[in-house]
């Protein structure tokens, strides 16, 4: 993965572990290496500890060991038969955590420049007969022992890197070549994010079906040519997958947003569990939740910055998005029930069939009180009870 830098697996203390060995100048490596231990998160590779050679000027960093890779799982799933790899409930759960992790390396203005599936590790969560995977992000940190000076160079899974990078950053490369400055940002890595959806949504490694390579695969992606989904993939999932990798870097969401999105794209999955997840297609929400992003980013700027979002904050953020969900839904119900309102009034029989109820056209009155139904009632019980004992 980097200049001088692999990683082998070792037994220590009666588990195993992952050992990255690197080479460089070690007091120049000293502020990176600090950063790297400081950093802790359930979603990316944790470096337990670390320990230098200065006269061998070698370092090693241990950390934990994971099952395999994403890119690995995914061949592995995939196949000759050209399976989907997940079921859309995990797929959607993958991105999450992968989102998550990803958040939280940019709160502490980390950024990876190298997210691809041989970058993020996963392992079978043990409770779940779902398919559910942890999965952690890793390869990022210790920019400097990095490659940067080879281009187009492969990385694990065998497909070249560069179709992993932003349009911007194969811009750089293609003008400036050597350390890429752009590589190292907010809106490189979600549009490298957007590119490991894709993978995950459909198995296949981006452009792999496409018959231009190298040189031209790089000036087609600087122009806007991006990976085709198949035709029944959701859309709601297609929307955010496409907003991450478009080709105006100011037009893509932080992660902060992409972590709201997903996470009531899951809750609404959760919601909507009878279906045979493996037959059926899946459900469709009724409003699209980037929408809603945009909404609520106008409505709370403060939700724009890139931070990781306490566990405290969520419950709100999706009490938000329930709100804004009702309010488009309701707003959507009412224009369709005007629109049939009109089109019934000016004797179109095309607006409703024979078949169809005539409720969802009748606008519906509000409601009393009830106090004042409750006096309305007493009221004429008296007066029935008073005409009762009047004689004759």
């Amino acid at each position: 993965m980097g200049n001088g830098s692999q990683y082998k697996e070792i037994h220590w203390l009666g588990e195993n572990f992952v050992l990255r060995h690197f080479s460089g100048d070690v007091e120049a490596l000293e502020g990176e290496i600090k950063e790297l231990l400081s950093l802790s998160h359930p979603n990316i590779m944790d470096c337990l500890c670390g320990f230098t050679d200065e006269e061998k000027k070698e370092c090693f960093l241990l950390m934990e060991l994971m099952s395999k890779t994403l890119s690995t799982h995914i061949k592995e799933i995939y196949g000759p038969r050209k399976r989907i790899p997940f079921l859309l409930h995990v797929a959607v759960d993958l991105m999450l955590q992968i989102a998550r992790g990803m958040e939280y390396l940019h709160s502490k203005k980390v950024y990876h420049g190298e997210l691809n599936p041989s970058n993020i590790l996963v392992k079978p969560r043990s409770t779940s007969s779902e398919g559910y995977l942890h999965s952690k992000v890793s390869g990022f940190g210790l920019s400097s022992v990095k490659d940067l000076n080879q281009k187009g160079n492969a990385n694990q899974n065998g497909t070249l890197s560069f179709i992993w990078y932003s349009p911007e950053v194969l811009e750089e490369q293609e003008h400036l070549g050597g350390a890429l400055i752009s590589k190292y940002t907010e809106k490189s890595d979600v549009y490298s994010f957007g590119m490991v959806c894709f993978e995950l949504l459909t198995g296949k490694v981006p452009f792999e079906d496409s018959h231009l390579q190298g040189e031209k695969m790089s000036r087609n992606i600087r122009a806007g040519e991006r990976p085709l989904f198949p035709l029944n993939s959701p859309k709601y999932v297609i929307n955010l997958t496409k907003k991450c990798w478009h080709t105006d870097p100011n037009q893509r969401p932080n992660f902060s947003s992409i972590c709201r999105i997903l996470r009531y794209i899951k809750r609404f999955l959760a919601l909507n569990p009878g279906y045979n997840k493996e037959t059926d297609p899946p459900p469709i929400p009724p409003v699209d939740y980037c929408d809603i992003e945009s909404t609520l980013l106008r409505k709370f700027p403060s939700w724009g910055i890139s931070e990781s979002s306490t566990i405290s904050n969520i419950p709100f953020q999706m009490f938000a998005y329930r709100v804004i969900e009702r309010e488009k839904t309701s707003t959507s119900s009412r224009d369709n029930s005007e629109s049939g309102s009109d089109a019934s009034a000016c004797g179109d029989d095309l607006a409703t069939s024979g078949d169809e109820p005539i409720l969802s056209v009748i606008e519906k009155k509000p409601l009393t009180h009830p106090d004042i139904v409750n006096k309305r009632m007493l009221t004429l019980t008296r007066k029935s009870l008073d005409s009762r004992m009047k004689p004759g």
